[in-house]
Parts: structure tokens; C-alpha cells; sequence
């Protein structure tokens, strides 16, 4: 199956490159991406994900570096990990901001937001993720279904 042939093909390409070649940090990561959202083994993602982000910190390269805090974090949460997954949420999201990467920002104040235990902030960092996801005119377009609607003239009278 197409699951198969990814495995193969990442694996096939890991053998041909170096530990320490520029660009086996993101091959690992797409590694924990396809072991975590196909195969559905958290275990074989975290593996690829820790790879990546020692290969992203050793190379500098701080968008990889916060994408794979993200993705360790959404481990760590899913096994109910609570303080390890918002220290890793956490991180993304001030690298996003350093970076000034404003289209990855909402996606990591949205995984804050399902983090965090405290119903207020969460819902101050599901706004902002909105505020931030409408002003970018809808993007990344996977995020809709998690962010709320912007509240109407009514709600905000009774507010």
C-alpha cells in the first residue's frame, strides 16, 4: 500500500544519506510524520522526530527546530504528557515568533490552546489563533475547524 511505499522510499533515501548531511534533519522528520499520522506508531515518530531535532539544532535550522518541538509535544499530549507537552508548544510557538513565521503562529497558540488545563487562557489563545488565522486570510486552511468563529454584533452586546 502507499503507506508501504512511503516507508520504503524514506528509508531508502536515509540510507544513501549521511547522519550529518544538511538535509537528513527534515528526511527524519518526514519520517516521524508518515510513522506518526500513517503508521500510526508514536513510538517510531518520536524516535525520528528526536533525530530530527538534534540534526535541526546541530545545523541552525530554527523552523525545523520548532516544528519538531510541535510534533514531540502532540506525542506527549496524546499520552497525556500535560507539562512536557506545553514546554514543547511552548517553544515552537517563541521560535515561530522570533522567526516572525506568522502563518505557522496560529497552529502552535491553537496546540497551546488544547494544552493548557487553565479554560480562560485557553480560550485567549484560541482567540488570538483566530484573530491571526483571519487576518492571514484563512491560512494554513487545514486550521478552520479549530478555530472559532469571530464573535458577531450580538455577541458582543451581551459580552
Amino acid at each position: 500500500d502507499r503507506a508501504d511505499e512511503a516507508r520504503v522510499a524514506l528509508s531508502r533515501a536515509a540510507a544513501l544519506l549521511s547522519p550529518a548531511a544538511a538535509g537528513r534533519p527534515l528526511l527524519d522528520f518526514r519520517r516521524g510524520l508518515i510513522a506518526q499520522n500513517i503508521a500510526d506508531s508514536p513510538q517510531a515518530a518520536r524516535a525520528a522526530y528526536r533525530r530530527a531535532h538534534a540534526g535541526a539544532t546541530a545545523q541552525g535550522d530554527e523552523l525545523l527546530l520548532s516544528s519538531t518541538w510541535r510534533h514531540l509535544a502532540l506525542i506527549a499530549l496524546r499520552e497525556g504528557e500535560l507539562a512536557e507537552a506545553r514546554h514543547g508548544f511552548a517553544e515552537s510557538l517563541r521560535i515561530r515568533e522570533e522567526l516572525g513565521y506568522l502563518v505557522g503562529t496560529a497552529p502552535a497558540l491553537i496546540a497551546m490552546a488544547d494544552a493548557e488545563p487553565e479554560p480562560e487562557e485557553a480560550t485567549r489563545l484560541r482567540a488570538e489563533a483566530g484573530r491571526l488565522f483571519r487576518l492571514l486570510g484563512g491560512v494554513p486552511t487545514w486550521l478552520a475547524p479549530h478555530i472559532d468563529p469571530p464573535p458577531g454584533p450580538e455577541t458582543a452586546e451581551a459580552n
